[in-house]
């Protein structure tokens, strides 16, 4: 299973090749390490029948070779729906496994709700339709504990004044929702111009209501976490991370550390000593102690009459 770390950008719409080389350039210049091409398809307008809704991926062989492994190239599947019956859909599809990240876009609440609770899916995204769409606090912390990202593109912000808004209101309901949990910022650019380095984005972050901390996780820690569940998904394993975990120090006892380490054996048996000592002291007497409490217990000899 790959290791997946440094800086990534998990949204790169798919376009012309000779379009893609100057914005992956340039990422590779900001900084970053990993970089998904995203391609779209719309389920809600796929009619039902027997062929493969979901295209083929894009073929990274050309951008692989031209860059020589500066960067590492991925492929990512975005599935617009509105209802639950898009599971039967991927079910049957052979090309979704070719696919290394599956982005969810629901159009209504019903669907965004089966995001969160049941479809296989390692982020969910939006568009300028459904930005406007709520989730409860439950369905939130549901799509967390399957360790699904909720994404925020942050290229429409830098663009027109009402995206902006709109943008803004999309990262401020993720905070007010779920205390910003899970969450990571993409590009979505579509020229290298609207790219940015990752210490602009951490400073970006704090209008999507994001703390320092937390908005670089959102470029580099929650990415890569998702990157890698995707990869057990995909190939049927599972990743493990393990963290340390910190003390508690609200729970504290009355004794300190070095108190609770201390040998108490030397006190024990000295106490014993002490108690052993006492005892014969109490039982160590004398023979004239003993002569004089014998002749004061002696009853008075009876003088004789005459």
């Amino acid at each position: 299973m790959n290791n997946f770390t440094g800086f990534s950008d998990l949204c790169i719409p798919a376009t012309r090749i000779e379009d893609l080389k100057p914005i992956i350039q340039e990422a590779i210049e900001l900084g970053y390490s990993n970089v998904a091409i995203e391609q779209v398809v719309d389920v809600t307008k796929s009619a039902v029948n027997n062929q493969d809704v979901v295209p083929k991926p894009f073929c990274l062989k050309e951008l692989k070779a031209a860059f020589g492994g500066q960067i590492r190239l991925l492929n990512r599947l975005t599935v617009v729906f509105g209802d639950a019956t898009v599971s039967l859909l991927l079910n049957r599809s052979n090309n979704i496994r070719c696919y290394n990240l599956i982005a969810a876009l629901p159009i209504s609440d019903t669907s965004y709700q089966y995001a969160c609770q049941t479809m296989t899916c390692d982020i969910i995204t939006y568009n300028q339709a459904s930005i406007h769409l709520r989730t409860t606090r439950n369905f939130y912390y549901l799509a967390v504990d399957r360790n699904i990202a909720f994404e925020i593109k942050y290229s429409p912000a830098i663009v027109t004044p009402a995206d902006r808004k709109q943008t803004i209101t999309r990262a401020h309901r993720y905070h007010m929702t779920g205390k910003s949990r899970n969450v990571i910022i993409s590009s979505g650019a579509t020229n290298p111009f609207q790219l940015r380095s990752p210490y602009d984005i951490a400073n970006l972050g704090l209008i999507f209501g994001l703390t320092e901390e937390k908005s670089k996780e959102a470029i580099r820690g929650v990415p890569n976490r998702t990157l890698l569940s995707a990869e057990g998904r995909r190939l049927g394993k599972a990743g493990v991370v393990i963290a340390r975990r910190e003390p508690n120090r609200d729970d504290s006892d009355d004794y300190s550390d070095s108190e609770l380490e201390e040998d108490i054996s030397d006190d024990e048996n000295g106490d014993a000593e002490h108690e052993k000592d006492v005892n014969m002291d109490d039982h160590d007497e004398t023979d004239e102690d003993v002569d004089a409490d014998a002749e004061t217990k002696r009853p008075p000899k009876k003088m004789a009459k005459h």
